[in-house]
C-alpha cells in the first residue's frame, strides 16, 4: 500500500554547536571563491564510490542495487536547483544523522579556529572533513537523498538555520543506491547552473577523478510538426482538388519546429594517464596528454613517468617542453608548471616548495595519496611530506637530462633552451652541485664550433695540468681574442670560455669537477711556468723590470693595488687582473647593469686591480729603457695613463673617464700626422687633469715617442 511523503513522521534535530558556528560563518561570509563548493561535493561522491567499490571486491552483490559506478550533474534553470547524484554507498538514517549535524568533528573546531587565526582560505575546508557544508556558499537551502543497502531511502533538509529535518523517502525517485544532493541556489549564485560553468569547474578541479562524471546538457533539436501537418491533411480533403506545383508541396510536408532535448554529456574524458603502466603508453598518448594539461602548440622534448611507493605514495608525469617559455625568469609569473593533486583531484599549481626554482620550467603532475584532501596553501608550506616530494622530482629530473644527454640533437635542443636553469640550479642546489655539472657544455680554445663537457676536457687536459682553465666575458668573440689566452695557448693548454652572465654566478659556486680545481685565468695567482729554466728566466726579468714597476704603480696610484711581471701574456704588453677574491672585471660589468642594484655593494665587492706587464714586449722594454735613463720622463707617463686605460678596456672593464682617454688618442694621432699645436691649445684638451702632464713639443720628445710608438 503506497503512502504519501506528508503522512511520514518528520524528525528535526539541531546542529551541534560548532557544525551550527561553522555553517553561520559559511552563509554570512563573503568568500571570493565559492566554486569550490562543487570540488568538495564531488570529491565526496568520488569517495563514496571508492567504499562502495572496496565493499565488492569481497562481495559482488552489494553493487546489484545500482551496477552502475558513476556521478551525475543536473543543472535546473527553471527551479534554480544543481543535483549532484552519485551510485556510492550511500548513507543509513544514522549515518545522516551522525556525519551531517549532531557528532561533533574535530576537524570543525580546528577549521574554525584557523579561521579565526586569519587564514582566509575557504577552500582548506575539505582538509577538516567538513568539505560537505561549502554547499551553503552557493545555497540557502541543502536537500539530501541517500540510500544505502542496510537502510531505507531517506531526505535530509537544512536551510543552515541551526535546525535540520530527516524522512524517509516514500514518494522519490528509487536511488537503488548512493546519495543525490540538491541545492537550492541563492539567486546571485544562479551563474553555476550554466553548462559552460560547471564544465569549467569540473575540468579545472576534477577531469581525472576515476568515476565519469556527466552533465546533463539542454540541445535544440529539429522535428517534424505533426499539428501543421495534420491540419495540411484536413484542409486538402475539404478543399477543392487543385493543382499544386511539387516544390510548394514539399516545402509544406517539411514543416519543422525546435524542441529541447536532454542529453548526457561525460566531462572527465581524460583518463589519468599517470596510474598506467608506463609501459602500455605510446608517444602520442604522451603528447596527447602534454598538450591538454599545458596547452602547448608543440610536443614535448622529453618526458619521466614515475611512481614512488613505500612510506610515501605519489605518482608523477613530468615533461620538458622543447622551448622555454618567454617570462621563466619573470619575478611575478607562476613559481612553477607541476599541478597538485591528491587522489586524482587538482589541489593547486601555484605550489612554491613543490619544485626548486632552477626546475620552474618543468611541466606536468604530482597526485599524491598522503596530502590531505584539499589541504590549504599555508598548511602546504609546512608540509614534510612536500619537500619528499620535491627531492624526488628534482632526483628524477636529473635522470631525465641525464636520457636526454644520450641523443646529442636532443641535449643541443635542451641545452640551448634551458642552460641557464642548469647554471641557476649548480649555483641554488649544493646537494646536487656535482650531477648537474655534468650537464654544462662551454666552446675552449680547442673544441672549434662544438662544445665541450667537463668531462670531456679532462680527458685532453696535458699531463701533470692541475687546473680547469676558464675565462668570462661579455660574449663569445671578446673570450675568444682575450689577452689572458696567448700564454696558455702557446703552451697548450685548453680554456674554457664563457659567455653566458650566468656563467659568473655558477663558477662562484662550482669549486671543482672529479678532483680538479677550477681556475680564471683573468685573477691573479696563474702560474705557468713549469720547469726551472723557465722559472729562473722569470725571476731575471722581474727584477729586470722592478724600476718600471715602481714608476708605473707611482704613476697610476691608488687606481691599481700593484703592478707586477706576468706569466700570462706573449704578444700583449700588459692586461689588468682582479684579486682572487671579489668580482672579475665581466662580474663587475654584470652588476654596475642590475637596475634595482644595491649600490653599496660594489664598494665592498669591486676587486683590487694589479697591472702585470709583459717583460718581453718591445713597448715594456722602451720604457724600461727611458726609466732608467730617466725616471721623472713626461713622455713614459702619458704612455703608463694609455697602457693603463687601453688594458682597461681589453680586460673587460669599462673606462671611469672615456673623454680623457679619447684625448690621449686624438693626440697621438695628431703627432703621428705631424699636425702642429700650440701648448695652449693641448693644455686645454687635459683641463683638470695635472697629473698626467701634456706631450713635449720638442722633436726629440716626438721622435722618442714615435720610436716607442
Amino acid at each position: 500500500m503506497s503512502q504519501s511523503q506528508s503522512n511520514v513522521e518528520v524528525e528535526e534535530f539541531a546542529f551541534q554547536a560548532e557544525i551550527n558556528q561553522l555553517m553561520s560563518l559559511i552563509v554570512n561570509t563573503f568568500y571570493s571563491n565559492k566554486e569550490i563548493f562543487l570540488r568538495e561535493l564531488i570529491s565526496n561522491s568520488s569517495d563514496a564510490l571508492d567504499k562502495i567499490r572496496y565493499l565488492s571486491l569481497t562481495d559482488k552483490t552489494v553493487l546489484d542495487s545500482n551496477p552502475d559506478l558513476k556521478i551525475d550533474i543536473i543543472p535546473d534553470v527553471a527551479n534554480k536547483k544543481l543535483v549532484i547524484r552519485d551510485s556510492g554507498i550511500g548513507m543509513t538514517k544514522s549515518d545522516l544523522i551522525n556525519n551531517l549535524g549532531t557528532i561533533a568533528r574535530s576537524g570543525t573546531k580546528n577549521f574554525m579556529q584557523a579561521i579565526k587565526e586569519g587564514v582566509e582560505d575557504i577552500s582548506m575546508i575539505g582538509q577538516f572533513g567538513v568539505g560537505f557544508y561549502s554547499s551553503y556558499l552557493v545555497s540557502d537551502k541543502v536537500t539530501v537523498v541517500t540510500k544505502n543497502n542496510d537502510d531505507e531511502q531517506y531526505i535530509w533538509e537544512s536551510e543552515a538555520g541551526g535546525h535540520f529535518t530527516v524522512q524517509r523517502d516514500v514518494t522519490g525517485e528509487p536511488l537503488g543506491r548512493g546519495t543525490k544532493i540538491i541545492l537550492h541556489m541563492k539567486e546571485e549564485q544562479t551563474d553555476y547552473l550554466k553548462e559552460r560553468t560547471i564544465k569549467d569547474l569540473v575540468k579545472k578541479h576534477s577531469q581525472f577523478i576515476q568515476y565519469p562524471i556527466s552533465l546533463q546538457i539542454t540541445k535544440e533539436e529539429e522535428v517534424d510538426d505533426d499539428k501543421e501537418t495534420k491540419k495540411d491533411d484536413k484542409d486538402k480533403s475539404d478543399a477543392q482538388v487543385e493543382e499544386v506545383d511539387e516544390d510548394e508541396e514539399k516545402k509544406k510536408d517539411k514543416k519543422k519546429k525546435k524542441v529541447e532535448k536532454k542529453e548526457w554529456e561525460q566531462l572527465n574524458k581524460t583518463k589519468p594517464l599517470w596510474l598506467r603502466n608506463p609501459k602500455d603508453i605510446t608517444k602520442e598518448e604522451y603528447g596527447a596528454f602534454y598538450k591538454s594539461i599545458t596547452n602547448d602548440f608543440e610536443d614535448h622534448l622529453a618526458v619521466k613517468h614515475f611512481s614512488v611507493e613505500g612510506q610515501l605514495e605519489f605518482r608523477a608525469v613530468l615533461f620538458v617542453p622543447k622551448r622555454a617559455p618567454f617570462d621563466m625568469f619573470e619575478s611575478k609569473k607562476k613559481p612553477n608548471n607541476i599541478k597538485l593533486y591528491v587522489r586524482r583531484v587538482f589541489i593547486t599549481d601555484n605550489c612554491e616548495d613543490l619544485i626548486p626554482e632552477w626546475l620552474s620550467f618543468l611541466k606536468g603532475i604530482v597526485d599524491s595519496e598522503d596530502l590531505p584532501l584539499n589541504i590549504s596553501r599555508e598548511t602546504l608550506q609546512q608540509n614534510k611530506i612536500l619537500k619528499v616530494i620535491n627531492k624526488n622530482i628534482t632526483k628524477k629530473a636529473i635522470e631525465l637530462f641525464q636520457e636526454i644527454s644520450e641523443n646529442k640533437e636532443d641535449f643541443n635542443k635542451f641545452y640551448e633552451a634551458f642552460s641557464k636553469n642548469i647554471k641557476y640550479g649548480i649555483h641554488d642546489d649544493t646537494t646536487n652541485r656535482d650531477k648537474l655539472a655534468e650537464f654544462l657544455r662551454f666552446h675552449s680554445t680547442k673544441s672549434g664550433l662544438e662544445m665541450t663537457s667537463l668531462k670531456d676536457y679532462i680527458t685532453r687536459m696535458k699531463e701533470g695540468q692541475e687546473f680547469i682553465y676558464f675565462v668570462c666575458g661579455e660574449s663569445k668573440k671578446a673570450v675568444e681574442e682575450s689577452p689572458f689566452l696567448e700564454n696558455l695557448k702557446k703552451k697548450g693548454l685548453e680554456v674554457l670560455l664563457m659567455s653566458d652572465p650566468m656563467d659568473e654566478y655558477a663558477m662562484q659556486q662550482l669549486k671543482e669537477f672529479e678532483g680538479k680545481k677550477f681556475k680564471n685565468i683573468t685573477k691573479e695567482g696563474l702560474e705557468l711556468a713549469t720547469d726551472e729554466e723557465e722559472k729562473k728566466k722569470q725571476e731575471e726579468l722581474k727584477k729586470a723590470t722592478e724600476q718600471l714597476c715602481t714608476v708605473i704603480k707611482d704613476t697610476l696610484g691608488e687606481k691599481v693595488e700593484k703592478v707586477a711581471t706576468s706569466q700570462r701574456l706573449s704578444s700583449s704588453p700588459c692586461v689588468i687582473v682582479t684579486g682572487e677574491f671579489g668580482w672579475t672585471a665581466n662580474m663587475e660589468r654584470i652588476m654596475k647593469a642590475q637596475a634595482l642594484r644595491n649600490s653599496g655593494m660594489g664598494s665592498y665587492m669591486t676587486s683590487k686591480k694589479t697591472l702585470e706587464i709583459n717583460p718581453s714586449h718591445p713597448i715594456i722594454i722602451e720604457l724600461r729603457k727611458k726609466v732608467e735613463k730617466d725616471k721623472s720622463d713626461k713622455t713614459v707617463k702619458d704612455l703608463v695613463w694609455l697602457l693603463f686605460e687601453t688594458a682597461l678596456l681589453t680586460s673587460g672593464f669599462n673606462l671611469d673617464e672615456p673623454t680623457t682617454f679619447a684625448s690621449r688618442i686624438h693626440r697621438m694621432i695628431k703627432l703621428g700626422l705631424a699636425i702642429d699645436e700650440t701648448e695652449t691649445e693641448i693644455s686645454d684638451k687635459t683641463t683638470g687633469d695635472e697629473d698626467i702632464p701634456a706631450l713635449e713639443e720638442e722633436g726629440g720628445d716626438a721622435n722618442e715617442m714615435e720610436k716607442v710608438d
